[in-house]
């Protein structure tokens, strides 16, 4: 999402190891394709990488600690987790996104821009919950209304919930 809106540029990952070796293995396997491609193909093998090193290491764990049962779990000391090599890599790839993507001002006024849109739907609907559909309304009185509003924003889409926002809030819009 960082590279599609631009927020990041390709060539300022080139410091993030795990990036730079999928990246440079995508780009000798697949060569010729567009960035595009080779971006998807990358992201795919990350998270191919993580996904395999945390369930592998977790087997480690599980059959190192003799884990067997729920209390084995209860009792055993963490069991999920990346090896050392890998958590370094990810800890690197997130420090990297945290400084560049997810602090970037236009990131930062989505983000707040969605707490807006969550807290006014939220207001709305418990200051008047017959704006809720009949079938999420009914269950008020046996769950609650707060649980019930929670609920009903929380299981929205992002779209949806912008949906509902004009529908609520923009005199113009259609109902």
């Amino acid at each position: 999402d960082g590279l599609t809106s631009r927020i990041l540029e390709l060539s300022s990952l080139d410091d993030v190891e795990i990036w730079k070796n999928h990246f440079e293995k995508a780009r000798t396997k697949y060569t010729g394709e567009s960035n595009k491609i080779l971006i998807r193909v990358t992201i795919r093998r990350i998270i191919n990488e993580l996904t395999t090193d945390l369930i592998d290491e977790t087997k480690r764990r599980l059959e190192a600690q003799s884990v067997e049962t729920v209390e084995d779990v209860r009792a055993a000391e963490r069991l999920v987790l990346f090896t050392p090599k890998v958590e370094a890599k990810k800890a690197r790839l997130k420090q990297f996104l945290f400084q560049n993507m997810y602090r970037h001002y236009r990131v930062v006024r989505m983000a707040e821009k969605a707490k807006r849109v969550i807290s006014e739907l939220f207001e709305v609907y418990v200051a008047n919950p017959k704006q809720l559909p009949p079938h999420i309304s009914a269950r008020v009185d046996s769950e609650g209304l707060y649980r019930v509003v929670c609920d009903y924003i929380a299981g929205m889409t992002d779209r949806f919930a912008l949906d509902e926002h004009r529908k609520l809030f923009d005199p113009h819009e259609r109902l």
